[in-house]
């Protein structure tokens, strides 16, 4: 099952989608990569879960056992049922543009955890979208300081903190969320050392491939939107 915070309730995949929102509930410049990003997240959810691995370069099937969780089990049922073996960032394009509604599933969690609530918005009575504003700020504002002093304290940080923070720098989720935090110029100079991502440990191998899977994926799309 997705990894859930003890102390904030909330799973990874929440605090991503939960960060991506600004504070009136819009995803702004996210709108279009948190697609990807978290495409990426949950893939990494399932290398460490062991239900997926690298081999070659390319993504196999190591566990098909479901974990409990609706959209991992769905993800890892639609990688097991591809006719061949796919790369990181075949698998991010193809669960995007096969519309998982993703997105959707995270943030229907969050609204039945009261965290946010939808809103709908009108442009001149024509145009009309959805918000998402916070409506329990305490959580937020939690897990806001808790990834921020992480990257601070400059200690080692695992897997998730790293998966994290490679979401945040593809889908431009930095600025939104730290630009009023004191030494946040100095936050912006970690951030380019940590996504390096040159740490030994496995963790930080695995984030790096999918990190800049993400990337080119987001890329890849942004050059075929514009074509």
């Amino acid at each position: 099952m997705d990894k859930t915070d003890n102390k904030t309730g909330l799973s990874f995949l929440e605090k991503v989608i939960l960060l991506a929102l600004d504070d009136k509930g819009w995803l702004g410049n996210s709108e279009h990569s948190i697609k990807f990003g978290l495409a990426g997240a949950i893939l990494f959810e399932l290398f460490k879960h062991s239900r997926i691995e690298l081999k070659e370069g390319v993504v196999v099937v190591k566990d098909h056992t479901p974990l409990n969780d609706p959209l991992l089990d769905r993800v890892l049922e639609f990688i097991r049922s591809g006719k061949k073996p796919r790369s990181i960032r075949t698998w991010i394009q193809r669960m995007v543009f096969k519309k998982m509604m993703i997105r959707k599933s995270i943030i229907r969690s969050l609204i039945a955890k009261k965290i946010i609530r939808k809103e709908e918005y009108s442009f001149l009575w024509v145009m009309f979208q959805f918000k998402y504003p916070v409506i329990n700020s305490e959580v937020k504002r939690e897990v806001r300081e808790e990834i921020f002093y992480r990257i601070m304290k400059e200690e080692k940080l695992d897997g998730y903190d790293m998966m994290m923070i490679a979401v945040m720098d593809s889908c431009r989720m930095f600025r939104k969320n730290f630009r009023h935090f004191d030494n946040f110029p100095r936050l912006r100079r970690r951030i380019k050392v940590i996504i390096r991502f040159d740490d030994p440990i496995e963790d930080g191998k695995l984030v790096g491939f999918i990190h800049n899977a993400i990337r080119s994926a987001i890329v890849a799309s942004n050059v075929s939107i514009h074509a």
